[in-house]
């Protein structure tokens, strides 16, 4: 009767080892279903969690743009064999191809015995080539003298292939020559000897000529114009004999006054000149075809175009060029199908101006960089107790009608360079020597070199970038005009 003696509750059974059963309070029950609602909500919440995790990186991947893949940056130098820094990193020696992601980057190029080349780079998505022209610590300077004594040089152009074009002036008539000079040897090449002419132009380069000059025979009878200056004759350079001659449709008093090369030689811009009595000069200007001579009326001013003045843009559309009519200086820009712009008022002169003009043409032939005074339109307030700074560089877009002010300026002249940045040329004053400077945003400055040059009057510069050379025109004490030649690369030494 032991079994009945026990709780319903607790049955106990022999075996080899004692197992009890106990069931669970009530309490204990409600604890465990209790847990089991946290353990659910606690899944339920950690699942939410999940789904908004998951959730939030697709939405980032989705909105993350792609990678963008690297371009091509080409670096070439002048001389070749410049160590390569991009973005404070060591790239080895030029030439080379570099992987780079597209945006800015900036370049440093060091040589032995040159200046380290800096540039601000800013690489396309279709990559870019950059072909830097190394200076050199110290420029080499040489003053420019006609090829005889006793001679005038009347006109110096700097040639594509790194020569010196030289036009002079034989006494005592008007005799003209023509001579190229190697300025790394000093070596003279004659290309044309006494020729009577008033004016020669040479092609950029160097292979063919143009001269005014009188024409054969006696003067149209009854039209009263003389056959001094009113043929372009040309020739190749080397010959003695013309090879073809445009005569130009003067009237009475009026001459040839200038001719002009374009870029490729494929025509000349012809300008002539004409003083009536007591009136303002006049000028008339023709694009005349190279090879067939055929001519085509372009524009007539009431003022006289700077002989010399002429700047064509690289692609030949354009050429930009000075015009004087008493203290007026101005800045034009014509395009060869006719069309006319009055682009700007350099500073005030009694005398014409020398002939290089402030403006440097961007290698696409679209836009033209030129240094003058702040020009205030018609109706414009400018009184006299407003600080006015003296110059301004501006942009002119030869789409666009007016130039756009990029801001005020200290220096004489600018120039692109191959990266795109802007060059200066400045001096402190008059007798103060000439400095080449580095122009950034903001009007800051870096001056790169400084020219021996002390130059007592005005002067005049054209820049050529591509070879680093510089051309600096002054007036001297005869009234006449000297040539010094600035060379800056080092490409010149090698």
């Amino acid at each position: 009767m032991l079994l009945a003696s026990r709780s319903s509750a607790e049955v106990a059974v022999e075996l080899p080892f004692t197992v009890v059963f106990e069931a669970p309070s009530q309490e204990e029950l409600r604890d465990v279903l209790r847990m089991r609602r946290t353990w659910v909500a606690g899944l339920i919440l950690a699942l939410a969690i999940g789904v908004v995790w998951l959730l939030a990186n697709v939405s980032r991947a989705e909105a993350r743009p792609p990678a963008i893949p690297p371009v091509s940056l080409a670096l070439t130098s002048r001389p070749p064999g410049a160590a390569i820094w991009l973005d404070g990193r060591e790239h080895g020696r030029t030439p080379s191809e570099l992987s780079v992601e597209p945006g800015p980057h900036a370049l440093l190029l060091k040589t032995p015995g040159g200046l380290d080349g800096q540039y601000s780079l800013q690489v396309p998505g279709e990559g870019v080539a950059l072909d830097a022209v190394l200076w050199r610590r110290q420029p080499s300077l040489m003053r420019l003298r006609p090829a005889l004594p006793g001679a005038t040089l009347v006109d110096v152009r700097l040639l594509d292939d790194g020569q010196v074009a030289l036009s002079i002036a034989v006494p005592p008539g008007p005799q003209l020559q023509a001579w190229r000079l190697e300025p790394r040897t000093g070596v003279l090449q004659a290309l044309l000897t006494d020729v009577a002419g008033s004016r020669l132009a040479f092609a950029a380069d160097g292979r063919f000529l143009a001269y005014l000059g009188g024409d054969t025979g006696p003067p149209a009878a009854g039209t009263g114009v003389d056959n001094a200056d009113r043929v372009v004759w040309l020739t190749p350079a080397g010959d003695t004999t013309p090879s073809a001659g445009w005569r130009a449709p003067l009237e009475p008093g009026e001459r040839l006054l200038d001719a002009s090369w374009s870029p490729h030689a494929e025509r000349l811009l012809v300008v002539s000149s004409q003083a009536p009595m007591g009136s303002p000069p006049l000028s008339r200007l023709w694009f005349v075809a190279a090879d067939d001579q055929r001519a085509r009326f372009a524009l007539s001013l009431p003022s006289e175009v700077v002989p010399g003045s002429e700047v064509w843009s690289f692609d030949g559309q354009h050429v930009a060029f000075l015009a004087h009519a008493g203290e007026l200086s101005a800045l034009c820009l014509l395009g060869i199908d006719g069309t006319f712009r009055y682009l700007a008022d350099l500073d005030p002169a009694w005398g014409p101006p020398l002939p290089y003009p402030p403006v440097a043409w961007s290698t696409d032939g679209q836009r033209l960089l030129f240094v003058a005074p702040h020009q205030h339109p018609i109706g414009a307030p400018s009184g006299w107790l407003q600080p006015d700074p003296r110059h301004a560089l501006f942009v002119a877009d030869v789409f666009e009608p007016t130039p756009l002010a990029l801001g005020d300026t200290n220096v004489d002249f600018a120039t692109w360079r191959e990266d795109g940045q802007l060059l200066g040329l400045s001096r402190a004053g008059p007798d103060a020597p000439l400095s080449l400077r580095l122009l950034g945003g903001g009007g800051d400055q870096q001056q790169l070199l400084e020219l021996p040059l002390r130059l007592p009057a005005s002067y005049a510069a054209a820049w050529d970038p591509a070879r680093a050379r510089l051309l600096v025109a002054t007036s001297n004490a005869s009234g006449g005009v000297e040539y010094w030649l600035a060379r800056l690369g080092l490409e010149d030494d090698v």
